[in-house]
């Protein structure tokens, strides 16, 4: 089986920018949209397409808040939805929160 190590956004630290959903679309993957969110006028960025992401950190290096982290590096069938762990931040090792 295919390894993946794939982005996911946390959304309390999330300013709605795009800038990751932007630079993801030009670079090709397409991985990420924005939701709109009650009472939040630009909406907040979230995983769309988790299985199309190539893990090249574009969307972590231009996130002006540090929003966007790797996940736990995870085996999927190509085809099947992806399993994601909220929140599993790599810091010395694998912390799930």
């Amino acid at each position: 089986m295919p390894v993946a190590i794939l982005p996911d956004i946390d959304e309390q630290t999330c300013i709605g920018c795009a800038l990751c959903v932007e630079i993801c679309t030009a670079l090709g993957p397409d991985v990420l949209r924005v939701k709109p969110v009650e009472g939040w006028k630009r909406g907040k960025a979230f995983v769309h397409y988790p299985e199309r992401c190539i893990s090249d950190g574009a969307c972590i290096a231009v996130c002006p808040t540090k929003a966007i982290f790797w996940m736990r590096p995870l085996e999927y069938t190509p085809g099947q939805p992806v399993p994601l762990h909220k929140f599993g931040r790599f810091t010395k090792g694998w912390d799930e929160g």
